[in-house]
Order: structure tokens, then C-alpha cells, then sequence
């Protein structure tokens, strides 16, 4: 089969978990012998226009400015319609994939693909994501209201075009049925899969792997890898341990990844005099994340908005670390079908440092061996299980 993927993130060309979706079932989808283009941005010009990433795996970028605003969102359409429309020219598609509206706004308007089956993979609510952004720069006025407007209306309009919806969590299941009054016979739920590969148990143990990061011995690490924006919860996060003596003695919490918060949460932590326990990693390299995984005993995720599935959670327990999480989103989905005993109460600064003392005061009770960890993630979410649920998905519309 020929397929056409149409997607604005790609992993490795950006960071996030949308984009390792988009690469993850491209390369599975092309291993097991179907042709996929893949049509994406390429971010102020600095990647090759076109590229073969694997065998049966191609990939066409169109250029964009580096800087997103009113030119950058303008100028894909076009560019994105006639990249397509150039493929057209010289494939016959069976299949369309589209993981983002606006990347689909142009291509979709061409008649050679009016005839072709349509699924849309429905990571989040682009307006919502856009407003939980802004509100953390500004009050939310009256264009940016208006813009969120637009936004949900260029999304209702291709998920409209779609023949079946796919989303990750039954979270987003509910969003994109209420949000755009879509058929939910009409969604099927695939979750995140993980290279288990890359992703994997300690060799020589979690003790060898924190003497390696200089990571302390005698203190409980606690880790979290994320975006450094408004919705993650890590002001949150930092008050905790500002809040718990018992944490401020016996544990450690390292913060990984960049953003538009950072400069802040640096700050919040030299305030409150914590630089002895909160430690910042900036940007970790792709290639060393999943020693930081395995190093840890806890991974965190503290979201107060807006989590469609959180791919950080498997990437975790599958190199042996449980994760504690908030109740936001799909995270009750991913960590309470493994122990609900991970999940806090709410995302209340104080439930979270309850259920943090009580991990470390009664350490036994949350402890699960990092082989159990990956057993579940080896179950329920290997890319290939990943892909064979899409591929079936895709003969049910031929």
C-alpha cells in the first residue's frame, strides 16, 4: 500500500511525543512492507528537502520560518498543498494520515486525494493546547480568543473529512466526540507504543547507572522530563519540596527539558534556597535519556492540564522506573492500569506531597521491581502491537 503521512512535528527533526508517533508508525508501517511518504515542515530551512529514512520510508519537507507566528501558519498551506500535490503527480496513494490540522488543511483540498480513505490521528485539541500556552504569557484577550476560534474551526473541518479517528487514550476519545460532534463508532483507540530497544533495563543495576550520573546514593531520586511550560505542574512540583522537610532530607528531584518557563522555575528554586535538592538538566540528548530513566526511582509527571496520553510514562517503566502522576487527562489510563497507588489524589500541592512522604516513610509499600515495570510496558505497549492495530484499521477502509 501506498501511504501518505501529513504531519507538522517528526521525530528526530523536533522533540515531543506526537512527532515519535508520527516516525514510530511510518517506520513500522514501512517495515512491514507498505510505501510511506511523509510530508512535514522543516523548521528554517535546516534538513534536507528530501530524505530516505529507512527502506520503503521517505520523507518530504517543505520550508517554514524557524519562528512560529501569523506568516509561519499562513504560508503552510500552500506549501504543504503543493508538496502534495507534486507527490500525487508521481504516486498513486492509497491511504492519507493526518496527525495535525493545519498540515492537512492544503493537501486536503486537492482533488486526487477527495477519493482516498482518510484517518485522522487525534493527539489533542489544537485550540485548547494554544490557550493553555498563552494564558501563561498573558491574559487571554480578545484575539487570542478569537484565534482559539479559528484554530477549532480548521480542526472541526478535517476531522469532518475523516473516515475514522485515532487517539491514544479514551481521554481523547471523549475530547474529539464532544469538542466536534464526531460518531464515536467512528474512533478507535490505539495507544503510544515504545522502542523497547533504546529504551531498557540497567545492565549492571540502577545503583551502577546513578554512580555514573553522579547521582547521590543515599537519597531517593526523583525525576521528571518535560516541556517547561504552564500546564506540566512543576511550580507545583517545586513547592512540594519546599513544603516537606522529610523530602528536603531524603530525596533529590532532577528536572529535565527546556522552555518558556524555565528562567522562572530557576528563580522560584534559588528563592526558596532548594539548589542543594532541585537540580536542573536543560536538554537532555536524545541518546542519554534512558539512562536518567534508569537511574531514577521515581519518575513524576504532575500535569495540571491537557495530558492526551504521555509517552514519558512508558519510556520510564520500560528502562525499570514506576512513575507517580496527577489524575489529568489520559494519565489515570496509562499509570492506574499498572497500580493505582501511583496516582495522587489530585493536583493539589499538598495531595502530591502526602503521597511523596508516604513513598518515602513507608518505602516498601510503593516499591516494584524494575522488571515488573517493563513486563507491563512489553504487554500493552510495543510498537509493533502499535502498528498491527493501524494496519488493521487501514484494510477495514479499503
Amino acid at each position: 500500500m501506498n501511504i501518505l503521512i501529513l504531519t507538522d512535528v517528526l521525530f528526530p527533526d523536533t522533540i515531543g511525543g506526537a512527532g515519535r508517533v508520527a516516525y514510530h508508525l511510518s517506520l513500522g508501517l514501512s517495515q512491514k512492507g507498505h510505501d510511506v511518504h511523509i510530508i512535514t515542515r522543516n523548521a528554517g530551512g535546516k534538513s534536507r528537502s528530501d530524505e530516505q529514512l529507512a527502506p520503503k520510508m521517505y520523507i518530504h519537507r517543505f520550508d517554514c520560518p524557524e519562528k512560529k507566528s501569523l506568516s509561519f501558519f499562513i504560508s503552510e498551506i500552500p506549501k504543504s498543498s503543493a508538496l502534495a500535490n507534486r507527490l500525487f503527480s508521481q504516486i498513486e496513494f492509497d491511504m492519507v494520515c493526518a496527525h495535525q490540522p493545519m498540515i492537512a488543511t492544503g493537501p486536503l483540498r486537492s482533488k486526487a486525494i477527495k477519493n482516498l480513505p482518510l484517518i485522522y490521528y487525534y493527539h489533542s485539541p489544537w485550540h485548547e493546547e494554544y490557550l493553555v500556552k498563552r494564558s501563561f504569557n498573558a491574559r487571554l484577550g480578545i484575539n487570542t480568543r478569537l484565534i482559539a476560534i479559528i484554530m477549532r474551526w480548521i480542526e472541526k473541518r478535517v476531522v469532518k473529512k475523516a473516515d475514522k479517528i485515532v487517539v491514544l487514550s479514551d481521554y481523547m476519545k471523549e475530547k474529539v466526540s464532544f469538542l466536534h460532534d464526531y460518531p464515536e463508532g467512528r474512533i478507535s483507540k490505539i495507544p503510544g507504543g515504545i522502542d523497547l530497544n533504546r529504551f531498557h533495563l540497567p545492565k549492571h543495576g540502577k545503583e551502577s547507572v546513578k554512580e555514573t550520573l553522579h547521582f547521590p546514593q543515599d537519597k531517593m531520586i526523583f525525576l521528571t522530563v518535560r516541556n517547561l511550560v504552564s500546564r506540566m505542574g512543576l511550580e507545583n512540583l517545586i513547592q512540594v519540596f519546599h513544603g516537606s522537610e522529610t523530602l528536603q532530607k531524603k530525596a533529590t528531584l532532577y528536572i529535565g527539558g527546556q522552555g518558556p518557563l524555565e528562567r522562572q522555575l530557576r528563580s522560584m528554586v534559588h528563592d526558596l534556597k532548594l539548589q542543594d535538592i532541585v537540580h536542573f538538566l536543560g536538554h537532555i540528548p536524545d541518546d542519554e535519556l534512558p539512562r536518567f530513566y534508569q537511574a531514577a526511582d521515581f519518575f513524576v509527571l504532575p500535569t495540571t492540564k491537557l495530558e492526551g496520553f504521555g509517552l514519558v510514562i512508558l519510556e520510564a517503566m520500560a528502562c525499570g522506573t514506576p512513575v507517580l502522576g496527577t489524575p489529568v487527562g489520559a494519565i489515570p489510563e496509562v499509570i492506574g492500569a499498572f497500580d493505582k497507588r501511583l496516582l495522587f489524589k489530585s493536583t493539589d500541592q499538598w495531595d502530591i506531597q502526602r503521597k511523596m512522604e508516604d513513598l518515602i516513610n513507608t518505602e516498601g509499600k510503593y516499591r516494584f521491581s524494575p522488571e515488573t515495570c517493563r513486563h507491563y510496558i512489553l504487554n500493552h505497549f510495543s510498537w509493533e502491537k502499535v502498528v498491527e492495530m493501524f494496519e488493521k484499521e487501514m484494510k477495514n477502509l479499503m
